[in-house]
This record gives C-alpha cells, structure tokens and sequence, in this order.
C-alpha cells in the first residue's frame, strides 16, 4: 500500500512539473504577443499598477525574445576591449570573440576568447621589417573554453603565427578559426547531452523493471542490467558502462559522434562481444544509442 501511495505522489509530483512548464510558455506566448500589448494600451479601465506591471512584463518579453533570436541566428559575435595594463603588448588592444551555444532548449553560458597582436614578439622569418604591427599574426590571449577544446592547435592552425608559404605569408584566417572554435564547442556539449542521456535511460530502465517485479510479485534477475553510465574523459569521447555483475565497457565516439569502438569486460577479464552486440543493437551513431536505449 505505501509503494503505491509512494507512486501515485511521484506521479503527481511529475504532472505538476509538467504543468508548470506549460504554464511558462503559455504566459510567455501571451505576453509576447503584438495583440496583447495592444489591448494593454487601448484598455483605460484597467487598473492602472497592474496595466503598468503587465506592459513592463511584455517589453522583457520582447527584449529576450529579441537576444534569443539573435544569439541563435549570430552564434559568434566579435567584439574589441582595451587592456588597462599600461605595459600590454599593441598598446592594450584586444579583439574579444563570444560564441553561444544552445542546449536543452536554452543557452549555456557564454564562452569567449580574446585574442590580440604580440608586437614585441621577435620578427620570424619571412616577416620584412618594413610589415606594420597591424600585420603581426594574432594569438590567444585569454580565454574561457574548455580544456577539452584544442583551442592551441585551432589558432596555430587558422591564426598560423608561423605559417608562410613560398609566395609570402599566409593570411591568418580568424573566421575559419571562430567557425572552428564554436564547432568544437558544440559538438563537446553534444557528446556531454549523449551521456546525460545514456544515463536517463539506464535509470529510466532499471526503475521500470523494479516496478514491473513490485507488481508482479515475481523477482527479476537485475545482475545483467546496467547499473550506470559515465564520462571516461576530459572531451566526453569515451563512455563508461558499468553493469550491476560486474561488468565494464568503455565506448568510444568520434568528433561527430559516431561509434568508433566499444569493449565489455567481464568479471573474470575477459571480452565479451555479445553484451557488445546486445547493446549497440547495430547502431552506428551515439544518437541512435539513445533512442535504441529509451526505446523510441
């Protein structure tokens, strides 16, 4: 009787977090609404504390709507700061880059890389002295993205402080640098949600089973389930299975999240392909995973 009171509120506890949500984007399409301001402006009758309060939620409304839809259509935004250090190289000049990634339906928190020109650097080769400090090759000055991201190989690859070709130098490239950074950064918190995911299904999976053992009265073998799943490493590349036996996986991904490799290890250390072609189920991809776990 308690198990089932005990369902019956976490059910409840789980309608009202839906209904909440509901109400959320209910509200927020009300007051986003053209027509709705419209009618807050023509009503005089209203009261007037209220009518003030509820024009001032529908201006905040249009000013996140207004930053959602550029932050999701300008992912990257340049912007230039000044270093107050007096001794900063290029006279404190900085070149600041904001990329935006979404997730979940929302933003994450900003990432940004600043970069500016290391003028007292020594002359490498190639460079006449006649060149400007405008032409001195960009660098990484400061910066907040993840360790996981190959933010140094990035900017020697597309900033090139050192890359000239034989007809001259090479033109640094800071698009094909920012393009590169933000893809990194999205395909890093892509292969974070994978394993988020992962995990949910396995939880998902384990709390149906006890309850389908609660109501049939009959007990069910749970040694050859998976107990958990987690990140094996910095880059989220590598996945770890663990099962409720004794058993380990680790599962490696690509840059786009494709399979690359999986191995089980039983208890006894030795390699068990079939608990490998039980749960790839064939899949390809990391995605596919998760909706082969989940069951959609």
């Amino acid at each position: 009787m308690a198990s089932t009171l005990d369902d019956e509120i976490e059910q409840l506890r789980e309608r009202a977090v839906v209904l909440r949500k509901q109400l959320q984007v209910q509200t927020s399409t009300l007051l986003s609404a053209s027509r709705t301001r419209q009618i807050l402006n023509d009503d005089s009758h209203r009261d007037a504390t209220t009518r003030k309060k509820l024009l001032k939620l529908c201006y905040a409304h249009d000013a996140h709507k207004q930053q959602g839809l550029y932050r999701a259509g300008a992912s990257v935004t340049a912007f230039r700061v000044r270093d107050p250090d007096p001794n900063a190289v290029d006279g404190g000049r900085v070149l600041g880059l904001r990329f935006d990634v979404m997730m979940g339906a929302q933003f994450l928190r900003p990432y940004y890389v600043l970069l500016n020109r290391d003028t007292d650097r020594a002359r490498p080769s190639g460079r006449s002295r006649g060149q400007s400090d405008e032409e001195a090759p960009l660098r990484v000055h400061r910066h907040t993205v993840p360790p996981s991201v190959p933010l140094g190989g990035l900017a020697t690859r597309h900033l090139g402080a050192t890359q000239y070709a034989p007809s001259g130098p090479k033109s640094p490239d800071l698009y094909g640098f920012a393009r590169a950074t933000r893809r990194a950064l999205v395909r890093y918190h892509n292969r974070l949600a994978v394993i988020g995911d992962l995990r949910k299904s396995v939880q998902q999976r384990a709390s149906k089973v006890a309850a389908e053992a609660a109501s049939s009265g009959v007990g069910i073998d749970a040694s050859t389930l998976l107990a958990d799943v987690s990140g094996a490493d910095a880059e989220a590349k590598q996945i770890r299975f663990d099962w409720a036996d004794g058993r380990t996986g680790r599962l490696v991904l690509d840059d786009d999240g494709d399979i690359q490799k999986m191995v089980v290890i039983g208890a006894t250390g030795a390699r068990d392909r079939a608990a490998v072609r039980a749960l790839l189920a064939g899949e390809k991809t990391a995605m596919g995973l998760v909706q082969h776990m989940s069951g959609s």
